[in-house]
């Protein structure tokens, strides 16, 4: 407990802390139930601690067939490109292989020359494989996260794990999502492959007959179409995958009433507590306000709901000050203290009922009431020295 925490109870009167003294802590409130279900939907602190652990939604199905189709479109988008690449590094190497005179200082030459060459069919490609898998993480995870506890091998909790990863390998619900999903895979290739060759059957079958760089041109198109298709119907299921897997993160991610109870408790503090604190200050506050009321030079009413007492003072305040307001049952004390005290009453409804709400215990009056409150002080000023 902090030293400002000491402060208060000090502060407390005899009452008050009899309440702290003999309130008793249910010790069942410490058994969390094991049988308890997670039906509780997680806390956002939950969520953080999660995320900066490394445990996010991710489908690396999703990354991985991201990867292949965009790595395969732009090969086929530079098929010319790279086909000339290479066969400028067969006529550099093939043609001129009986010419090359190589020498302790021409070998870097050589050397640097060829990785050139193979770096423009390769670098491309790569380029794209990289950026695609970079931005097929971010958008799933909303942004880069590195955590050093998913690299990390807990060889413990490896073991602890093994009966429960041996049970799910056999029967679970990711075990029969992810077979069904292989069987439609393998059911959707085929079909997409048996159609596309249907389609060019008569071609196929005159292969034969064809020139070298027509039957090769037939082949290639036709493998275009396959692998786009079939990597589209991927694409598709990779997306269902990737539901699937936040389903699941957020089934992992469910608490029990006992945990989000003591994760409140643990942020936040215990509610019964915090709950009879803030009641305990408002009966601080009451009674010093009932102390306070025999200062003030007015007491504004609404008549009976609300009751907001002013004082003034020119040497110490800037304006006039609320240093007491109460609503119902202790606006009627207010009253009472202030006839008690000789504290003149002044009736007007609207002014009690907008003080009343906009303005609290020790703050100002705002400006827009000034000509109504300094004329009600007049007269109340007036009103005294007739008396006097």
């Amino acid at each position: 407990m902090e030293s400002r925490d000491f402060d208060f109870l000090y502060s407390l009167g005899v009452s008050d802390l009899q309440f702290v003294l003999d309130y008793r802590f249910d010790l069942q409130l410490f058994a969390a139930s094991e049988e308890e279900g997670r039906t509780e939907e997680p806390t956002e602190y939950k969520k953080k601690k999660a995320r900066e652990e490394g445990n996010v939604a991710k489908s690396q199905e999703l990354i991985g067939i991201i990867v292949f189709l965009l790595s395969f479109w732009t090969i086929s988008l530079m098929a010319r490109i790279l086909l000339h690449s290479l066969a400028d590094i067969m006529n550099f190497y093939l043609n001129g292989i009986l010419d090359i005179n190589i020498t302790k200082d021409d070998l870097p030459y050589f050397f640097t020359e060829m990785i050139w060459m193979m770096a423009r069919i390769v670098l491309p490609v790569m380029g794209v494989g990289v950026i695609a898998g970079i931005l097929a993480n971010v958008l799933q995870t909303g942004g880069f996260i590195f955590s050093a506890k998913k690299i990390s091998l807990d060889f413990g909790k490896l073991i602890s794990n093994v009966p429960k990863n041996f049970k799910k390998m056999f029967w679970s619900g990711e075990t029969v999502f992810n077979f069904i999903k292989s069987i439609l895979k393998v059911v959707g290739v085929f079909a997409i492959g048996f159609v596309i060759v249907n389609a060019r059957l008569t071609s196929i079958l005159s292969i034969p007959r064809m020139r070298p760089f027509e039957s090769l041109a037939l082949i290639s198109d036709m493998l275009f179409q396959f692998v786009s298709f079939a990597g589209l119907l991927l694409l598709v299921f990779a997306v269902g995958d990737y539901v699937f897997q936040r389903w699941t993160h957020k089934q992992t991610l469910k608490m029990t009433k006992y945990e989000v109870k003591q994760e409140v408790k643990e942020h936040e503090g215990d509610p019964e507590i915090k709950a009879k604190m803030r009641e305990i200050e408002r009966r601080i506050l009451s009674r010093r306000m009932i102390r306070d009321v025999p200062k003030a030079d007015v007491v504004i009413t609404n008549p009976t709901h609300y009751s907001i007492a002013l004082r003034y003072d020119g040497n110490a305040m800037p304006a006039p000050t609320v240093i007491a307001k109460g609503e119902g049952a202790f606006a009627l004390r207010i009253r009472e203290v202030a006839k008690e005290h000789n504290v003149p009453l002044v009736e007007n409804k609207p002014l009690a009922r907008a003080l009343y709400k906009q303005v609290e215990v020790g703050d100002i009056v705002p400006k827009e009431f000034f000509e109504v409150v300094a004329n009600i002080l007049a007269m109340v000023y007036k009103m005294k020295k007739g008396v006097a």
